[in-house]
């Protein structure tokens, strides 16, 4: 029984040591861990500051390029609405052109028939 109690006794002081060593690891560990988060969040706010103005720039660039391509745009319709104008236009003076060469050719057959006879 006596070799129990001191089995007994070597296993408490054992475990108290090792609760003890895992407690100050775990604090040491906690300490860091606080620092890590503390510089993390230095880093963070540096980082926020430096991109701030390149993230305003890109915005302000984003704009500027979504005006011209809005304007570029508007440019293309109109003309592809003068071009579908000019296009009618040339169809319409096409006919014409037509109806009057077929004009002139009755009125060219008609002499030739006025001077055969």
């Amino acid at each position: 029984m006596e070799n129990a109690n001191v089995f007994f006794s070597i296993f408490l002081i054992v475990s108290a040591v090792c609760v003890v060593v895992l407690t100050v690891y775990l604090i040491k560990l906690i300490i860091s861990l606080t620092q890590l988060s503390t510089n993390a969040n230095v880093i963070a706010t540096s980082v926020q500051k430096e991109i701030e103005p390149t993230l305003q720039e890109l915005r302000e660039t984003a704009k500027s390029i979504n005006s011209i391509t809005a304007s570029a745009d508007s440019q293309i319709q109109t003309a592809k609405a003068r071009l579908a104008t000019l296009a009618n236009l040339k169809s319409n003076l096409g006919e014409k052109l037509k109806g009057f060469a077929d004009g002139i050719l009755k009125g060219v057959a008609f002499g030739l028939n006025l001077i055969k006879k």
